[in-house]
């Protein structure tokens, strides 16, 4: 036998079982409607010798017609709402695809045009993430000075709120304001710290940064991280019977290793402390792609206290 005629014995296999596979049940009632019609004539009731008696022919027809046909009927329109019913819940999901591929393009879009200096796109996140830790080494440093007894988190919650709002004559004001739990004179010692000009241009010869560093994100970081818990709590709340966990895979593929690194602080912090009351991070293993040691432990972030164990990928192929 040639390689041709193998290739079209599997092509007809592989296209006969998925039409077999689709119309099975229509197929199941057309050949035992026909079955049961015409087995009846092999009973001696319906027959002449050799023949078929007509008169028991019509009295089985009348009874076909009135109690056998009703069945059909009602059959019929069950399958008829079955169909209405399929074809609602395919446009549903046609509707929820079509605007759930918008939110990504959109996100897509405002990552793109994201811009910090010469920087532009995923590497403005990493600038961002950079600066954070900037601000982490000064707050830590003015908590010491000013005998601010702060845990780890506190220190985080100050520093990352220093980034989104920055210091200067109309930032300065909404830092203090959001800051005020904690003492006045230490946000007024990290505020003057990171307005001074002298400190800002020495981080940035040292680190690199291709702007003038700590006066705020908070349009960039507002509008990001709006439109992303958007297009998250979009798929969340759908009511349709659909595997959310796999379209979250595809928006957690969006984000870089920073971007997760930044939504992470962000829901750390009463800004962003929605992504965990609704366990959005949790549920959907949004930071999932976090490198082992990205975050120090003892003075940035503790990955191992927050989330459970297998949840990070490089914890899957690890040994028991």
């Amino acid at each position: 036998m040639t390689t041709q005629s193998l290739n079209n014995q599997s092509y007809n296999r592989l296209s006969v079982r998925p039409w077999l596979k689709d119309y099975w049940l229509l197929i199941v009632i057309v050949l035992g409607g026909l079955a049961m019609e015409n087995a009846i004539f092999i009973s001696k009731a319906f027959r002449q010798s050799t023949t078929v008696d007509p008169e028991a022919a019509a009295r089985l027809g009348s009874f076909v017609g009135g109690y056998v046909g009703t069945i059909f009927a009602l059959t019929g329109v069950a399958l008829l709402f079955e169909t209405l019913k399929t074809q609602k819940q395919s446009y549903e999901k046609q509707s929820f695809e079509n605007k759930y591929f918008e939110l990504i393009k959109l996100h897509r879009e405002n990552v793109a045009e994201a811009d910090l200096g010469d920087a532009s796109g995923r590497k403005v996140f990493v600038f961002l993430l950079r600066e954070f830790r900037c601000i982490m080494d000064v707050v830590r440093r003015l908590a010491e000075s000013c005998n601010q007894q702060l845990t780890v988190a506190q220190l985080r919650h100050v520093a990352y709120y220093c980034l989104f709002y920055g210091v200067g004559p109309n930032s300065s004001r909404m830092l203090k304001i959001s800051l005020s739990n904690f003492d006045p004179t230490f946000i007024t010692a990290v505020e003057e710290q990171l307005n001074d000009d002298g400190l800002k241009d020495k981080i940035r010869r040292e680190r690199g940064f291709p702007y003038k560093p700590f006066e705020g994100h908070q349009s960039r970081l507002g509008h990001y991280y709006r439109h992303l818990f958007q297009m998250v709590r979009y798929v969340d709340e759908s009511p349709l019977t659909i595997d959310k966990y796999a379209y979250m895979k595809t928006i957690r593929a969006q984000l870089s290793t920073h971007e997760q690194s930044m939504l992470l602080v962000n829901s750390l912090t009463p800004l962003g402390c929605v992504w965990w009351s609704k366990r959005l991070i949790l549920e959907y293993s949004l930071e999932k792609n976090i490198p082992r040691g990205f975050f120090d432990p003892s003075t940035e972030l503790d990955t191992g206290t927050l989330f459970p164990k297998s949840y990070f990928e490089w914890e899957e192929n690890q040994p028991e």
